[in-house]
């Protein structure tokens, strides 16, 4: 079960034009907490986070959407709440817990809500967030999988990871320990995902079992698995796109390949995607918490001020939120709501519900839908000679070169080094590719004196 699907809205969201739109408030009144996470249980909207107050109405930490207002769900005490999660028709909550050594996992079935197993952190330290937090919850084959920041769980030794069958609580061999060098020295395995029949799960954690993973690692059901050389910072989300995993964070660097906090997985390393997200305010620790794919797109959610394209290397004000679809292309949804950032996003009616918050705490909830009138917040993607195949083996063939003015032709990997270049007199239309390792690569078109550089992505597989 891949974590909020939710097909019964995405008839319309597949009618989505890459045409620009702005954010407008969701609803009226005081929001006075961040907004973490939306799911649709039973029809309806939920929402939880760390507010007490959603747009005005006294809700406590889980909130529903009657189609009107807000109101108050889950009735009964709960604690702040980070994800949710459907499951055997039950609304699954994932919570904080700032004072104590102990957690649970909250149900609500509509009716009564209930708790799950007790998780423990062994001596809680809240002034270094070292507490029993719950940080995901996933449906991994019918069994539920939970992560955070605990050590024991029923009374076992389960470290960062567990799972429950039903009947009984679980560990997947050894669990996570450690934490990324450089980091704070936090347990923080932050999101789960099910992609290919294994268990991802990422955050801050330095060894999967005995695997050292760097952020983000794979479960088989049997053993753990590296995932690459995985990150050098915190990966708060993962999410798959057109078949395609990505992962988000606080991140610049993969082993040696430069990143601006999101990376996409080509089935053996961590590769760039062609944007980067960033804060142009000094100090400020930009990241990416949330990777959702809508429709034909990805919502990329987070705290950043813009973003930059590599293949045109332009920069556009991108304020907490940037979609990203299949041809390439790039929103900013008007440029964001400023000075948010946003953590929570799912489909909802002919748009697409936006949860966040800002400065102070205070809490933001937002709603963009496509519009039809205009493209000019859109980034086109590049243009130029046509190139095929792709994927591509031994040789290029180029297509409509004398359409433009360009006298150079290079090969860059994904970090933007240089692999061969040579004049286009010297390579006519077709090319032989140079003895260089299967991965993704940029071809670039330049040395025009009336047009910018152009590049296109190749894949090249080597037997």
């Amino acid at each position: 079960m891949f974590k909020h699907f939710f097909a019964f809205v995405f008839c319309y969201l597949l009618l989505f034009s890459f045409v620009s739109a702005q954010i407008a408030p969701f609803c009226t009144g005081t929001t006075n907490g961040f907004v973490v996470d939306f799911a649709n249980y039973q029809g309806d909207i939920y929402a939880t986070g760390l507010f007490s107050t959603i747009c005005g109405k006294n809700t406590s930490y889980v909130a529903r959407w009657n189609g009107t207002q807000w109101e108050k769900a889950a009735m009964g005490g709960i604690d702040k709440g980070h994800a949710l999660e459907v499951m055997d028709d039950a609304l699954l909550i994932a919570t904080y817990e700032f004072g104590t050594d102990s957690n649970y996992v909250m149900r609500w079935n509509g009716t009564t809500l209930s708790s799950l197993g007790t998780v423990y952190r062994t001596n809680p330290n809240p002034n270094q967030s070292q507490t029993s937090s719950i940080y995901d919850i996933l449906d991994y084959g019918g069994d539920m999988v939970i992560s955070g920041e605990f050590n024991r769980v029923a009374g076992q030794s389960m470290s960062g990871i567990a799972s429950w069958d039903g009947t009984q609580w679980k560990p997947l061999g050894t669990g996570l320990s450690g934490s990324i060098p450089g980091t704070p020295s936090v347990l923080y395995p932050h999101q789960l995902l099910y992609y290919e029949g294994s268990l991802i799960v990422c955050g801050n954690f330095l060894k999967a079992g005995d695997q050292t993973v760097n952020g983000i690692a794979r479960w088989d059901g049997l053993k753990w698995h590296a995932m690459g050389d995985g990150f050098n910072n915190t990966v708060y989300g993962v999410g798959i796109f057109d078949g395609v995993l990505y992962a988000g964070g606080a991140f610049t660097e993969s082993g040696s390949t430069a990143l601006g906090l999101i990376a996409r997985w080509n089935g053996t390393a961590w590769e760039h995607p062609g944007f980067e997200l960033e804060y142009s305010i000094a100090g400020v620790q930009p990241f990416v918490h949330t990777l959702r794919q809508v429709g034909d797109s990805l919502f990329v959610a987070g705290g950043f001020n813009r973003v930059q394209l590599t293949a045109s290397s332009t920069t556009l004000p991108a304020s907490g939120v940037v979609v990203w679809n299949a041809q390439e292309k790039i929103s900013t949804l008007g440029g964001g709501p400023t000075g948010k950032e946003i953590e929570a996003i799912i489909p909802y009616k002919d748009g697409v519900l936006i949860g966040g918050g800002g400065s102070t705490n205070s809490g933001y909830v937002g709603f963009w839908k496509p519009s039809t009138s205009s493209i000019e917040d859109f980034a086109e993607p590049s243009s130029g000679p046509l190139v095929y195949p792709n994927p591509a083996r031994d040789i290029l063939h180029l297509q409509g070169l004398e359409e433009y003015d360009y006298s150079l032709f290079a090969l860059k990997d994904a970090t933007g080094r240089v692999c061969w270049e040579a004049p286009l007199t010297e390579c006519g239309n077709s090319i032989p590719l140079p003895d260089v390792p299967s991965g993704v690569y940029f071809i670039e078109f330049s040395g025009s004196k009336h047009l910018s550089p152009k590049q296109q992505k190749v894949l090249i597989m080597r037997e």
